[in-house]
């Protein structure tokens, strides 16, 4: 991952931790503190960090593990299940 400055990539790879550790979470809360949520909102708001960086070296590990087969499915779920409005007494009766 090539950001520009190791400063950058380092950010990076601690906001990743930090995000994937608690993904339903909000900033604040997966970050912890004042200063890695200052830090995480500066990250995202600086106009040197792009995406397509972030995303590079996973998307070449991706290639070079697909180009080891013949066939790849690419298969996308954005199937969204709510249970919120459902009494818990008649979830548990489905169970």
């Amino acid at each position: 991952m090539n950001l520009g400055d190791p400063r950058r990539k380092q950010r990076a790879i601690h906001l990743i931790e930090s995000l994937s550790a608690k993904p339903t979470a909000s900033i604040p809360q997966a970050c912890g503190d004042w200063a890695d949520t200052i830090g995480a909102y500066r990250f995202f708001g600086n106009e040197e960090v792009q995406w397509e960086a972030i995303l590079a070296p996973h998307i070449e590990n991706s290639v070079a593990r697909m180009a080891a087969h013949e066939h790849v499915l690419c298969i996308q779920d954005t199937t969204e299940l709510n249970w919120s409005a459902w009494p818990t007494a008649r979830l548990t009766s489905w169970l």
